[in-house]
């Protein structure tokens, strides 16, 4: 699958969002393909915003009427506000608390982007804690 390359890269933080938001023709084509709900765990970090985003343009482009759900156990005022101004359902719950997950909704298609990838000096418990799925 070819990577699109920008003839300039982004000068702004919108720009960038918005460039790594965007998705390509084969995005949207294999979404297309995909049956039912798509949720993102972890939808807060990193790489989870635009994903969400990217995923729910991908869908509204491909004419299919699935819902996006992101989860997030503290987003943001500013998140909340993007992700939901993009489409894109929001849901707070704790990944870790049993109770929570048994009360998200039954999806077809999740993606796991939960877990403590930097900052664990120090916290290694949390963050074997936090792989335990």
């Amino acid at each position: 699958m070819p990577i699109h390359v920008a003839d300039a890269p982004p000068r702004s933080l919108a720009a960038l969002r918005e460039a790594l938001s965007t998705p390509s023709q084969e995005v949207v084509e294999s979404l297309a393909r995909v049956d039912g709900d798509l949720m993102l765990l972890g939808v807060a970090g990193k790489l989870g915003p635009e994903l969400a985003l990217m995923a729910r343009r991908a869908l509204d482009r491909a004419g299919r009427q699935a819902r996006i759900i992101g989860v997030a156990r503290n987003p943001g005022p500013e998140l909340v506000e993007r992700l939901r101004g993009g489409g894109v359902e929001l849901l707070r719950a704790d990944l870790l608390d049993d109770a929570a997950l048994a009360g998200l909704p039954d999806v077809a298609n999740i993606v796991y982007l939960a877990g403590r990838k930097f900052g664990t000096d120090g916290a290694e418990h949390q963050t074997e804690r936090e792989g335990r799925f």
